[in-house]
């Protein structure tokens, strides 16, 4: 039971921390805008690509526990633990990216721009 929630929260965690964050970066924009302030901005990319990073380590650790094997075609829970592991590891690094990539026009380009 603790493993499958293990598991379920490293695949759900990445592109949830991601969603959450363009909301929060959305609703800061403006403030951010008119204080000239983009710390915020940086401050909610950072925590997201942080959870994001735990989420994935999260699953490579379970995928660890359970053989560090491909899920293969045979059934069970193993199996099906393997095949979560891996889809978390990967949800996880692709919301990294994509966490990162919106973070790059915070860098390049001012509050207002």
């Amino acid at each position: 039971m603790r493993r499958d929630a293990a598991l379920w929260a490293a695949i759900l965690a990445g592109p949830l921390v991601w969603f959450i964050s363009m909301q929060a970066n959305f609703a800061l924009a403006p403030w951010a805008c008119a204080l000239q302030w983009t710390p915020a901005l940086f401050g909610v990319s950072f925590v997201s690509l942080a959870i994001t990073a735990g989420s994935g380590l999260l699953a490579w650790s379970e995928w660890q526990k359970l053989g560090r094997e491909l899920p293969g075609e045979s059934g069970g829970a193993v199996a099906r633990g393997r095949a979560m592991a891996l889809g978390g590891m990967i949800l996880s690094a692709a919301s990294f990216l994509v966490i990162l990539a919106q973070t790059i026009p915070h860098v390049i380009l001012g509050a207002c721009e």
